[in-house]
């Protein structure tokens, strides 16, 4: 096992490899590729999902592949900003804004995968009440990105207004994300949001021609495609889930790109002639959540001051220098990130630091008494996580907290009993906007606070603070909102972000490819060159 006097010896040897991806290149076209003679892609993946519908399918897997069978009504540009702060057109071509009523202009030209043409009616139900926020609605978890939405209406065949229940400047920012991809109403409501998970029709580069969850998914280029033929013709997405198969595979020839390399096998990655190795810090977080809640009915967690223990018994600055070098850091005050520009603040200072006495002491001032707390860990899921759940682990045995570690698939690591559980947090839903990690992820209607494996339940006060926060209009309001709510979330702790997430991958060096922000691979347009 790891100890943090193992983790000292490793210092220096972590983060060598260079960051690549997305520096001084110009702004993206739409590439058209000739049809002929254009190559099969294979990308040797870890996980897939069960569905494809793309608010139920909403994870760090479908975020990869999702960009290029579906096309959102407004873009992030990560070629002229690697930071994806400067939206494009999508399938919306014009926007704007006047009190409470947006309205949306949809390029006039665009197809679905079955030849239809795409309208404000598919956009307009892509965001309705019927298929989001409504009282029965066919992707729950949509109603978690439309919270003030009252109103979604198509005017016209290439325009839609979208009304909220107060001025909402960020409209646009949100609908870059998941909850931005147009489906085809017809076809959606013909089969149900089940099979649509199963065979869905986008209108992006690719379109859908096999899936099965547990082992591939292929698309095949979408010549109709608004931006012009992609430049592969076909895209083979195939589960491999033991790295070292993944590797084989590349260096091969086998696959053209692999994902989730270990840390400790870049180095060996890299030196391949053949191989490209690229590494991305991307708009997410690496943390775990505490089980807050009497289930069981035991739980030491319930109490606030054992979770403050926890978090002053880990030393994460160093966990996090040993394992990534400078390739990333660790948030000691959540939601104080640099990429929320005039929201950050580098001088606030951490209420919970790395204390072992400290931690002791606050331990005596609970019931604990040394009972095992279990770690539900995904497996091979995060790169580094293992190895640091282990080093945590060791850290707290030295303060008297037993923690065990579970590392279980992606379907046991939700099973109860546990007590804490690994995850990760998104914080771009809102470019450059704390709303999503510290409010949308963390709210009554979040999944952490409604799902069969719920962690927490907000205090009132919390969610007072909230809904205030997504009400405010101007930044002044917005941001003496955001401390207040930040320090809520503190005073509670329901949990400790550990590093931002850093997405690696390799790929055969005669292609030419940068990568996008939240992991996406983007394999069209200038983001991809073929060698």
């Amino acid at each position: 096992m790891l100890t943090r006097r193992g983790a000292m010896g490793l210092l220096g040897g972590a983060g060598a490899a260079s960051i690549a991806g997305g520096l001084g290149v110009t702004l993206p076209t739409r590439s058209a590729h000739a049809a002929q003679n254009r190559p099969t892609l294979t990308i040797a993946v870890d996980n897939l999902k069960e569905t494809l519908a793309p608010i139920n399918g909403l994870s760090t897997a479908t975020r990869r592949f999702f960009p290029n069978m579906f096309d959102r009504l407004i873009e992030q540009d990560y070629l002229s900003d690697e930071n994806g702060l400067t939206f494009l057109p999508g399938l919306a071509t014009k926007w704007e804004q006047n009190g409470k009523i947006w309205t949306f202009q949809i390029r006039e030209g665009a197809k679905f995968h079955d030849g239809s043409d795409v309208t404000a009616e598919d956009a307009a139900f892509t965001l309705s009440a019927e298929r989001l926020w409504g009282e029965k609605p066919y992707e729950p978890r949509g109603k978690t990105f439309t919270p003030n939405f009252v109103r979604v209406e198509a005017i016209g065949k290439y325009t839609f207004e979208i009304e909220t229940d107060t001025p909402d400047a960020n409209i646009p920012g949100k609908l870059t994300g998941f909850v931005g991809f147009v489906v085809p109403k017809k076809y959606y409501k013909e089969v149900g949001v089940d099979r649509f998970g199963q065979m869905p029709i986008g209108s992006g580069p690719y379109k859908v021609t096999q899936f099965r969850s547990g082992d591939v998914l292929q698309m095949e280029a979408f010549d109709d495609y608004w931006g012009g033929p992609p430049p592969a013709q076909k895209l083979i997405w195939k589960i491999i889930p033991e790295f070292a198969a993944r590797m084989a595979g590349l260096v091969s020839g086998e696959f053209d790109f692999i994902v989730n390399i270990p840390t400790d096998q870049e180095k060996l990655i890299a030196s391949y002639e053949s191989v490209t190795l690229v590494r991305r810090p991307v708009g997410n977080y690496t943390l775990f959540a505490f089980n807050t809640l009497p289930n069981p009915a035991d739980n030491p967690l319930v109490d606030p001051k054992l979770r403050y223990a926890m978090v002053q018994g880990v030393d994460m600055d160093l966990i996090v220098k040993t394992l990534w070098g400078d390739s990333t850091f660790h948030p000691s005050i959540p939601f104080n990130f640099p990429e929320y520009g005039k929201f950050y603040d580098p001088s606030r200072k951490d209420p919970l630091p790395y204390d072992p006495d400290r931690s002791r002491a606050l331990i005596k001032e609970t019931k604990y008494k040394g009972q095992p707390l279990t770690w539900n860990v995904h497996k091979d899921f995060y790169p580094n996580y293992e190895i640091a759940a282990e080093i945590m682990i060791d850290q707290w045995r030295e303060v008297g907290i037993n923690v065990q570690a579970n590392i279980v698939d992606n379907v046991s690591v939700y099973r109860r009993p546990f007590h804490m559980l690994s995850m990760s947090n998104s914080s771009s839903f809102i470019p450059g906007d704390p709303y999503q990690p510290l409010w949308l992820d963390w709210s009554p209607q979040s999944t952490r606070a409604t799902a069969p494996w719920k962690v927490w339940a907000p205090s009132e006060r919390f969610i007072q603070l909230g809904e205030a926060f997504e009400k405010t209009t101007t930044f002044e309001d917005r941001k003496r909102a955001y401390l207040a709510l930040s320090e809520e979330w503190q005073r509670l702790t329901p949990g400790m972000y550990m590093w931002k997430s850093v997405n690696n991958f390799a790929h055969r060096k005669k292609l030419g490819w940068v990568p996008a922000g939240e992991g996406e691979m983007r394999l069209f347009g200038d983001y991809l060159k073929l060698g």
